[in-house]
């Protein structure tokens, strides 16, 4: 990279660069500035962010004819404005805080010889508040885990030492914990990532050979696991023959969740289950999952039809999961959907956070009312409690059709229609 000798970054001056003998420059010109790669180029604008009080990040990227990169832009990480597929009027929930401004503020890197890239634009004026000096090191951008300080983590976690523990002794070995250079977040992400990757080197092996070992046991177990662009373990989902013939007795009604995650790669457990002719749970197959996506939910689903040689269930009860929702309507449009009574209450408990609500909105939910009287009761309920506004509360509002008993036994071909809100 070449830059001029007499222009360098002052620390004392809120992160503006100064030029000997010259006044103080809040819009430092960097076109023309030239770098060995592109990685360079990055490295230093998110340095140059840094000292201003700004977060970076990479935008529009151009290739030539044969897929090689010669433009990048680097921009503001408030460029641009968040794009949401909700519309307002119909949010079930309160929308997140807008963190983009449209902010113009952005670089383009071109590359122009053979080793040789060069800022061909640059755009410095942002239109919004920069963060102080003192609290740029917590910028997005700013912050990266170490290779060294990710095995030392590992080698504190495999001991039982606990995350917010290790980031501790970071901070103390820092001297600061502005010094440390991450976040507890950027921490446990990292080992997350790490725990990822040593299933793919280590224990799938052993799993998948098992797996082979039961299909020459059970000729009707059935297994299929899916695979990311680095080839690492993504999904897997595996039933036996007594699971299989189970399903085709009692498969009309299928419950499921992923909040088991008490295992040591801190990966969902999908157990999906029913009830047998004694009122007993019996398990019809099992996922790990790589997340909680629409689109990870819709594999098992579509895994666990195929395995079930395409017999849909009736009806299908869950957690208020959005995503696992959006799956259902796409991979069996047909059943109907229903919330878990349990996770109902213990949501309520979370949300209210009192005994004698979660009591009566328990009682409300499972009373053999008639529409009507439910409209009544539950309006009195949340009346008498004061929580009519509540963000849970409207949302449980709109969704009565798939939790109150009352919407389930008296109109059971429209209760997954959403009722008005009057």
């Amino acid at each position: 990279m070449e830059i001029s000798e007499e222009m360098h970054v002052d620390p004392s001056s809120s992160g503006h660069f100064l030029r000997e003998d010259e006044e103080l420059q809040t819009s430092p010109n960097l076109q023309g500035l030239t770098f060995k790669c592109r990685e360079e180029a990055w490295e230093f604008y998110k340095e140059y962010a840094k000292q201003i009080g700004f977060s970076a990040r990479r935008a529009t990227t151009r290739h030539d004819a044969n897929g090689n990169v010669r433009k990048q832009e680097f921009c503001c990480s408030k460029a641009g404005f968040s794009k949401s597929s909700i519309e307002q009027h119909v949010r079930q929930r309160a929308p997140r805080a807008e963190t983009r401004t449209g902010c113009q503020a952005k670089v383009c890197v071109s590359l122009i010889d053979i080793d040789m890239w060069h800022f061909c634009y640059c755009h410095t004026e942002h239109n919004h508040p920069l963060c102080p000096v003192g609290l740029s090191p917590f910028l997005r951008s700013n912050r990266h885990v170490m290779d060294a300080d990710l095995i030392e983590a590992r080698a504190l976690t495999n001991v039982g030492v606990r995350p917010s523990q290790v980031m501790q002794y970071f901070c103390q070995q820092a001297g600061s914990f502005h010094n440390v250079g991450f976040i507890r977040k950027d921490l446990h992400n990292s080992l997350q990532a790490t725990a990822g990757a040593e299933i793919v080197d280590g224990d799938v092996n052993d799993v998948l050979a098992y797996f082979e070992c039961k299909k020459d046991i059970d000729l009707g177990f059935y297994m299929k696991y899916s695979l990311d662009e680095a080839n690492a373990l993504q999904n897997i989902f595996w039933c036996d023959s007594t699971s299989r013939s189970d399903y085709a007795c009692f498969g009309d009604v299928i419950a499921f969740d992923t909040t088991y995650k008490g295992n040591a790669y801190g990966r969902p457990l999908m157990p999906i289950v029913g009830v047998n002719h004694h009122h007993q749970t019996i398990v019809f197959g099992v996922a790990i999952l790589a997340d909680e996506t629409a689109e990870t939910f819709e594999w098992v689903l579509q895994t666990y039809l195929e395995a079930m040689f395409n017999k849909a269930p009736i009806s299908v009860v869950t957690d208020s999961d959005r995503a696992m929702q959006r799956a259902i309507k796409t991979v069996i449009p047909f059943a109907r959907h229903r919330l878990c009574a349990w996770h109902l209450a213990r949501n309520a408990q979370a949300n209210i956070g009192d005994n004698k609500f979660t009591q009566a909105f328990s009682r409300c939910m499972s009373s053999w009312w008639t529409v009507e009287e439910f409209d009544l009761q539950w309006r009195a309920l949340v009346q008498k409690f004061n929580v009519e506004s509540h963000p849970w509360v409207v949302e449980k509002d709109r969704t009565t059709h798939m939790w109150a008993q009352a919407y389930l036994t008296e109109f059971p071909a429209m209760s997954d229609q959403p009722r008005q809100i009057k």
